[in-house]
């Protein structure tokens, strides 16, 4: 396993995050043809840089140092490798952009899902209430408890769907926005 060596340090409430990848390889996807800075990042790559800045609040001013092997590198490449780390981070914002669009109307779906099973369990118990159903009676019971439950599972999917979810997705899209517009330099070791 590749590790990639992160130093972070704060200086005059900005906080320096530093990553040492061990190769060009570990930094930039193999997979990918285009030249720079067109070049994906790795995943590896993405998910470390992403991570550490998301240990701090997202309004807190940051920057990021690159540090990759000289063998790896050619003369006049730095630039266009923070900028390729600008395009990717863009790019994945995008995308998670359009994960939130897709997100927010599957929480729509699940909170109208929610309204109708409490509107089901409210008009049967008041069937239940007007009608010559015994409450105690065992269909009634067991159909109680089935739309009991149903409202369970549909309450607690939607509170998940909006609480946890959508906002996790949101907060990386703004780590990732952040990642576009903060200083970043580029080093050789």
């Amino acid at each position: 396993m590749k590790k990639i060596v992160v130093k972070k340090e704060e200086q005059d409430k900005t906080v320096q995050i530093t990553f040492r990848f061990k190769s060009l390889e570990q930094f930039f996807d193999e997979d990918d043809p285009n030249p720079l800075p067109d070049k994906e990042l790795t995943e590896e790559a993405e998910d470390a840089i992403s991570g550490h800045l998301d240990e701090y609040r997202v309004g807190k001013p940051a920057r990021l140092v690159i540090e990759l092997p000289g063998k790896d590198l050619a003369d006049g490449v730095i630039l266009p490798i923070t900028e390729a780390i600008r395009h990717h981070f863009r790019f994945r914002q995008d995308d998670l952009t359009h994960d939130l669009k897709i997100a927010w109307r599957e929480g729509i779906y699940s909170l109208i899902l929610m309204l109708v099973n409490i509107g089901l369990l409210l008009a049967f118990i008041a069937y239940v209430g007007v009608s010559e159903i015994p409450p105690q009676s065992l269909k009634a019971g067991i159909i109680l408890a089935f739309l009991t439950i149903m409202n369970w599972a549909t309450i607690w999917d939607t509170y998940e769907h909006f609480l946890y979810d959508y906002r996790n997705l949101a907060r990386k899209r703004r780590i990732f926005r952040k990642i576009t517009t903060i200083p970043i330099a580029v080093t050789v070791y």
